[in-house]
């Protein structure tokens, strides 16, 4: 602390020389208004500042603008001065958005600033802003026109005037020698031509979509990690890169022979490779420092490709649920019989042919994929507050996906997940509650994620009338059994305020069942699998502490996003394969546990072991406190 103490007020007393400290010349500040702090909370807010100012910029900038960032430097004692220039600068050009940050100790600044291009204009006032720009820092303050990122063609014309004609000459000798037929970056560092900053400039068209956000995207990648498809097709940045392209092309008017036929092939491709294969999980958002959902963009566009008949069709559906799940488990117990009677092969066989002749319809099967649940059994609840205590008791919303799929063939559990959530609330002595008519219910993810938006608002919006009544508009807390699900109902909600009261299963196992229930670890290795719902509402490190209470070791499966997306990823089994390359499952695990039953069946194909609810886990290592049946 004494040598950080020394250094803070070392840089305190160089800062004391400054006239001015403060935003601008008329709002002066005395030093004291920006003291150094120590404490955790506070420096961190500083630094989410900071690190927030180029998305600030790039999120706030005009449509069909690009988000430009230039990284200069200059001796230590220059920077205040060189920092005040810069800012003139951007307010001649009328740069209103442009913010200056670095790294001050090694008098570096990064100038973050929006830039169209679509008129002379726009091109002349950048061309004199970056003349201006280089004389400043390599002219006048005798610094640096790239500090931490590569010269470009942006900065060639000016490489002279940084380092002189001599110095240029040499560099120009040097190439001859090392390249004498000019095929290592042509035109990137050196360049005899002085507008080439101006030439070749590409555009940030603005994608014709509802989804406006889309048009924010500063192209830095970083959602790219978090994508499943990135090893197979496109990633967030090139979906929302190339469908710009898409756009600007349908626009235009008078398109050439040229454009046409370009326009035409990357519509084709985009169809399978931005369209079919994007899981619209929503994980790239996490990432991304301007929040685009890119998976929001895609699903408005299935939207616009869903004709009337298949809305249509989509609608029948969802107002006749009831009988899709009667339906499911019989048909699923069906092609679990084949299985047993035909083997994996013939199985898997098959049905990748009709995958292959359905154009992606028909799911391809792998002997992972359930039975038919069993039916819900409530004869141990009741279907309204009026019929029990509500001080202790629970809505429970089973989710129509494990009201309808059971384990898998193979698998040492038979029980269905509605039959264990029942069970760990009725150990922890919860007066349960279940809708009357539970299986016409659906919280809309299904349709949802096909495009069909006015079936899915229709199951969301019907959902959450009856979870109103039922909870008595929030009082009683609601659980649903599975995240994907639960962040349906929390998005589709128009009254936002009861999603204070509607718990995924982790969530309300960690709020209200810990002091309820005895845990013990009764698993020596497990793997994880934190959903990509888990993720976004923020129960991560609550999924890794419980899975703890009831297992010795606990590995996780290094995962972002598993790329299931409902049964997306049995359509395109290449995009499940491709996010799950990487799934880290140790030989010593023989069980793993997840909060989504699609994704469930994903991981367990891909690691060849049984992967189920959280909650089985949980109900074989809990027990009743005996306090709890006096709650």
């Amino acid at each position: 602390d004494a040598d950080l103490d020394k250094k803070l007020k070392a840089v305190t007393d160089l800062l004391k020389q400054e006239k001015m400290i403060g935003p601008k010349e008329d709002t002066k500040m005395k030093l004291e208004d920006y003291p150094f702090t120590k404490v955790a909370d506070e420096y961190k807010c500083y630094w989410n500042a900071r690190k927030g100012l180029i998305p600030v910029v790039g999120g706030a900038r005009p449509n069909g603008t690009s988000m430009l960032i230039e990284d200069v430097a200059c001796p230590v004692e220059s920077l205040g001065k060189m920092t005040k220039d810069l800012i003139k600068m951007f307010q001649k050009y009328g740069y209103d958005d442009a913010s200056a940050f670095g790294h001050a100790l090694e008098g570096n600044l990064h100038l973050v600033f929006s830039q169209g291009f679509r008129s002379t204009a726009e091109i002349e006032r950048f061309d004199a802003m970056m003349q201006e720009m280089a004389y400043i820092v390599a002219t006048k303050h005798k610094g640096s026109l790239k500090a931490e990122h590569g010269t470009g063609r942006n900065m060639a014309p000016f490489v002279e005037m940084e380092w002189g004609t001599r110095a240029y000459d040499i560099m120009w000798k040097l190439k001859a020698i090392f390249d004498p037929d000019n095929i290592l970056n042509p035109g990137v560092i050196l360049n005899k031509d002085p507008e080439i900053h101006m030439k070749s400039l590409k555009q940030s068209p603005v994608a014709d979509s509802s989804y406006d956000v889309a048009n924010k995207c500063i192209e830095c990648g970083f959602c790219e990690s978090n994508c499943p498809a990135k090893d197979v097709t496109l990633t967030p940045r090139q979906r929302v890169t190339v469908y710009r392209e898409i756009s600007r092309l349908k626009a235009k008017g008078n398109r050439s022979m040229e454009e046409e036929e370009r326009l035409e092939q990357m519509v084709e491709a985009f169809d399978y490779m931005g369209n079919s294969t994007c899981a619209a999980d929503g994980m790239c958002q996490e990432k991304c420092p301007v929040k685009i959902n890119t998976g929001e963009l895609i699903k408005d566009l299935r939207e616009r490709e869903m004709g009337e008949a298949k809305n249509t069709l989509a609608m029948y559906a969802a107002n006749n649920f009831g009988m899709v799940n009667t339906v499911v488990p019989p048909l699923l117990n069906t092609v679990d019989l084949a299985h047993g009677v035909l083997g994996s092969s013939m199985l898997e066989g098959t049905s990748r042919l009709l995958n292959k002749v359905s154009g992606n319809m028909i799911p391809v099967w792998n002997k992972y994929m359930p039975r038919g649940a069993k039916k819900l059994d409530t004869s141990d609840c009741v279907s309204s507050p009026e019929d029990a205590d509500v001080r202790n008791s629970v809505v429970y919303i089973p989710s129509c996906v494990t009201r309808m799929m059971g384990p898998a063939r193979g698998d040492t559990v038979t029980e269905s997940v509605h039959e264990k959530m029942i069970s760990i609330l009725k150990k922890a002595n919860y007066n349960v509650i279940v809708p009357e008519d539970i299986n016409s219910m659906c919280c809309g993810m299904m349709f949802d994620s096909r495009g069909n938006r006015p079936a899915a608002n229709s199951k969301a919006h019907d959902l959450e009338g009856v979870m109103k009544e039922l909870s008595l508009n929030g009082r009683v807390p609601i659980i649903c059994d599975t995240s994907p699900c639960t962040q349906t109902m929390k998005n589709k909600l128009q009254d936002k305020m009861l999603g204070f009261s509607i718990y995924e299963p982790v969530e309300f196992i960690n709020h209200f069942l810990l002091e309820r229930l005895e845990f013990n670890k009764v698993k020596d290795d497990i793997t994880i699998h934190v959903p990509c719902s888990s993720k976004k509402m923020g129960v991560e490190s609550n999924f890794r502490k419980l899975a703890g209470m009831c297992a010795e070791t606990v590995h996780e499966s290094g995962i972002p996003c598993c790329g299931m997306a409902g049964d997306r990823g049995m359509r395109y089994e290449e995009l499940t394969k491709g996010s799950l390359q990487h799934l880290e499952v140790p030989s010593t695990c023989t069980d793993g546990y997840s909060t989504s039953r699609t994704c469930e069946m994903s991981l367990s194909r891909q690691s060849d072991v049984n992967f189920r609810g959280l909650l089985y886990l949980v109900d074989e290592a809990t027990s009743a406190k005996v306090d709890a049946r006096q709650k």
